[in-house]
Formats: structure tokens, C-alpha cells, sequence
């Protein structure tokens, strides 16, 4: 996961350092609409610790931020997804918790079809601080702001399960 924000003065990137679980995200195909719907443990964890700023301050002023000393983990929650096609785009839809909110959004993935087997899901969304009740940090007096919006980067890769 990539966060991409900017300031008044420059622009920044934070990224999930290390991932080292393997998730199961458990679906089912729904028979009317083929969309795929997740089972409601189907979610990733990810420590807000492991995200990296590249520079000490701006990493420690995202975590105080997000509230990481009380609210330390980031859960995003796969609900649905269309079906999945090798070089389309598909759309899906996530709950988003972070520092105790809850959002519901949609994301919208390209999909490659790995020669592994698996298909790999590149998705991007916009999002604001304040959806999350945050407010960005400022700095010097209000001199140097960071932006309320944000670019998140998801990359995911699914392979599909035999029972």
C-alpha cells in the first residue's frame, strides 16, 4: 500500500515498509450478478508503524496524525468485487477503518492475469483526511499545510483456492 500527499511546499509518499502475513480473503461468485462477495472476516490488518515516509518528521507527524498511539492498525475490509477479467478494470468495494472511523468506498482495480496464475489488481482511490475526522498537521505558524486529499496505491494478488 502507497499513500501519495502533498503539502504547500513539497510532496510526500508513505508506504507500508513490510507486510510479512499472507491473508486469505475468503468470496463466494453471487449466481444473479457474478459479482464476488467477501465473507466478513475477508480483511488485511496493516500496522501503522510499518508505514515509511522516507523522512523521520513527516513519518512521525503522519503517525501522530492517523492517532497510531491509540489506534495502531489500519483495517481495510474487501466487501465485493465485479468479476475479474485479464486487462479490464474492475470495480470493487472496501470499509476503510482508520483511527476508530469507518468509510465505505469504492475502488476501482486493473487486472493483469499472472503467469503464475495469479491475477494481479492494481487499485487506486482518493481520499480526504477529514473523512476520517483527522485534521493534516501544520507546521511553522500554519506556514507549511499538508493537503487534505491523498492518493492510496493498493496492489494485490489473488490465486484462487481449490477445496
Amino acid at each position: 500500500m502507497r499513500i501519495n500527499g502533498s503539502s504547500n511546499v513539497n510532496s510526500f509518499t508513505c508506504d507500508v515498509t513490510e507486510y510479512l502475513r499472507t491473508d486469505t480473503l475468503w468470496c463466494l461468485q453471487d449466481e444473479r450478478n457474478s459479482r464476488y462477495v467477501f465473507t466478513s472476516n475477508s480483511m488485511l490488518r496493516l500496522d501503522i508503524r510499518r508505514f515509511d515516509c522516507h523522512h523521520k518528521y513527516i513519518t512521525a507527524d503522519f503517525r501522530k496524525m492517523v492517532k497510531a498511539d491509540v489506534y495502531p492498525t489500519l483495517i481495510i475490509r474487501f466487501l465485493s468485487l465485479d468479476p475479474i477479467k485479464h486487462g479490464s478494470t474492475v470495480k470493487g468495494q472496501v470499509l476503510v477503518e482508520l483511527a476508530g472511523k469507518k468509510k465505505i468506498m469504492d475502488v476501482e482495480y486493473a487486472c493483469e492475469q499472472l503467469a503464475s496464475g495469479q491475477m494481479h489488481l492494481t487499485g487506486t482511490r482518493s481520499m480526504r483526511f477529514p473523512d476520517f475526522g483527522l485534521e493534516p498537521p501544520k507546521k511553522i505558524g500554519g506556514l507549511i499545510r499538508i493537503k487534505e486529499d491523498i492518493n492510496v496505491q493498493f496492489n494485490l494478488y489473488f490465486r484462487k483456492l481449490h477445496s
